[in-house]
């Protein structure tokens, strides 16, 4: 059994017109998408509109071909989903359309909306009172406005000022505990739907409680009378909950 090839379409260049630095951007994205890259090789532009053809060893064929099904069915991995979001992206900014097929059998594996791409509603940016949450790992400044970031999670939230009264007793709390920010933010809509903050003015903060769960729950357990540990604690407490809704 041989190698499998795919061919990917671009309706808006032929090989004349399509730029060496696009190609590449192309051909990035492209092996993202397959993945696999010690099995996959580019292998020409064939001419009419540009037609990029890789093939896929025979090794890896059975897994490239599952993966692009789950690229189209929206459930592949993570770094294939970004590839296929990125050659969307290449694709309406050249005003094309995108196709990535099978070779021998002209199934199009991949479909690509590229310029029909639906136009992202647009909103102008706006404020709003919030709240962020996480651990303070940088305050700073020169100025009169001193700034923080907060890592929560994964997520790292920059461009937070506040003032220097405020960054100061923020700043003995570095590395610590958790901490809750309130001030107001400026959000922005991105093209994918998601909204950003670009910039969050801290007016206090609070420190929030770093117990765990059972620890928590260690400190409820030595309330007298707290009938946690009853067999039908769950029905008391729903009892006692209907007889206050009763007697409202």
């Amino acid at each position: 059994m041989g190698p499998t090839e795919y061919v990917f379409h671009i309706d808006a260049f032929t090989p004349d017109t399509l730029p060496m630095g696009r190609l590449a951007e192309y051909l990035s994205a492209l092996a993202q998408l397959i993945g696999h890259a010690e099995h996959t090789h580019f292998v020409r532009v064939e001419p009419g509109s540009a037609q990029l053809v890789h093939k896929v060893d025979p090794v890896d064929a059975p897994k490239v071909e599952a993966r692009l099904y789950q690229v189209r069915a929206g459930n592949a991995p993570r770094e294939a989903l970004k590839a296929q979001r990125e050659l969307e992206n290449l694709l309406a900014n050249d005003n094309a359309l995108g196709t990535l097929t099978e070779r021998d059998t002209g199934k199009v594996v991949v479909p690509f909306v590229g310029r029909n791409r639906p136009k992202p509603i647009a909103f102008p940016p706006f404020r709003e009172n919030a709240t962020i949450q996480g651990q303070i790992v940088s305050v700073g400044g020169r100025d009169n406005t001193a700034h923080a970031q907060v890592q929560d999670g994964d997520v790292i939230h920059t461009n937070l000022s506040m003032s220097r009264d405020t960054a100061k007793k923020l700043a003995q709390l570095l590395y610590g505990p958790i901490v809750r920010l309130y001030g107001n933010g400026r959000f922005e809509r991105q093209p994918d739907g998601v909204w950003k903050m670009l910039t969050f003015q801290v007016d206090r903060f609070e420190r929030l409680d770093d117990q765990t769960v059972g620890e928590a729950l260690a400190d409820i357990r030595q309330i007298k009378g707290n009938r946690l540990m009853e067999p039908d604690a769950y029905w008391n407490v729903r009892n006692s909950e209907q007889s206050e809704e009763d007697e409202g």
